[in-house]
């Protein structure tokens, strides 16, 4: 990853150049070769046991040859840093910067246009795809960003979903959550045709901040949110599958589409909850073909109650206080691992709904860690 090329303000490598620049003690490299299979996330919950969560690049992947990069989303200090703001200014900026949607940009080339793989040259178990925890059925691709189109009204969407690793061109997928690329595929499934979507994997964190979001009108662009959250029109490419739109400073993109009428069991994933998921709607995306930068970088959240998979979630619940739920009175949890001593945490109504989930996983993390 030695001198990062084809850098831009809205891309991963935006992002961790100016970690690496203006927040050096953010930023871990590790040179020396790691193995897929849990190292990467052991030594992340080991930062965060010591109080730290940086950006962590591993160099070198055992039996890989790519790059991997994760917790990009670990620290309100970096993510506050993206939109240019104080840490306790964060949640604001993110609640009002999301709602002020700027249309997107259209651009004729992409970065992750260098190398095109088809056919037989497609082999996506290639890629640097960790394996998180003893739990999970298989390595799950999951910073992938998933764009698809509406097929009545033609609004896209972009948002994270876990991807099984299930063969060179094969994933499973579930789209449990019932949001609107559930929506899509039943509509299209409906018609009796698959959905076309295109994977995007290695984007900048406020790409991830942005697809969070959920509230907001029908015929929106998740894109145009996004462009509200740099300040700017969001920078696209059309890639090769239903002339969908992609960020255009991404890493990967995978080009395929979710099939109709194709189930195949999906999971466990270890989940932000701390259990192990087998919720799933099984659905199985194949791919047709991966563009890629020349030097691409692999990006993956980090699974698990980590900070990389639930510190943006805890932000957009911070400005939404027990006030603003009038018929609440009092907030009491109860964990199911109580060992003693534990406790029940209790929040006041001048807490947030922020706070209370962040002292709730660190409350939980603590008991799971006692014997």
């Amino acid at each position: 990853m030695a001198g990062i090329a084809n850098i831009d303000n809205q891309s991963l490598r935006g992002f961790l150049r100016m970690v690496e620049t203006e927040f050096p003690d953010d930023f871990v490299r590790v040179r020396q070769e790691i193995d897929p299979k849990f190292e990467s996330t052991a030594m992340l919950f080991e930062l965060d046991r010591a109080g730290r969560s940086p950006v962590v690049v591993f160099e070198s992947i055992k039996g890989k040859t790519m790059p991997l990069v994760t917790n990009v989303a670990g620290s309100r200090k970096l993510l506050a840093a993206c939109l240019g703001v104080k840490v306790a200014e964060l949640p604001t900026a993110f609640r009002e910067r999301c709602q002020k949607y700027i249309p997107c940009e259209v651009v004729s080339s992409a970065a992750w246009d260098e190398v095109v793989l088809e056919g037989s040259q497609i082999d996506l178990t290639k890629l640097p795809i960790p394996l998180q925890f003893t739990v999970d059925a298989a390595p799950y691709i999951t910073a992938g960003q998933i764009s698809a189109r509406d097929p009545i009204t033609g609004v896209d969407t972009t948002g994270f979903h876990r991807l099984m690793l299930k063969g060179k061109e094969r994933l499973g997928i579930s789209l449990h959550s019932r949001r609107r690329l559930y929506e899509y595929h039943r509509r299209a499934e409906e018609k009796g045709q698959s959905l076309p979507v295109a994977i995007t994997i290695g984007t900048h964190p406020l790409h991830y901040m942005g697809s969070m979001v959920y509230a907001y009108p029908q015929n929106v662009r998740k894109f145009e949110i996004i462009g509200g959250l740099f300040g700017e029109p969001y920078r696209l490419a059309r890639c090769g599958v239903a002339d969908l739109e992609v960020p255009a400073g991404a890493e990967i993109v995978i080009e395929g589409e979710i099939l109709a009428g194709v189930r195949e069991p999906e999971g466990p994933f270890s989940e932000f909850t701390g259990y192990a998921s087998h919720r799933s709607t099984q659905n199985v995306f194949v791919a047709k073909r991966v563009r890629m930068r020349r030097d691409a970088i692999y990006h993956s959240v980090v699974s698990g109650m980590s900070q990389d998979h639930i510190l943006v979630d805890l932000i957009t619940g911070d400005r939404l206080g027990l006030d603003d739920l009038p018929s609440v009175r009092l907030v009491r949890i109860v964990l199911r691992e109580r060992s003693a001593g534990a406790g029940f945490p209790e929040f006041s109504r001048n807490a947030t709904l922020g706070q209370a989930l962040s002292q709730i996983v660190q409350m939980r993390a603590q008991v799971l860690r006692e014997p």
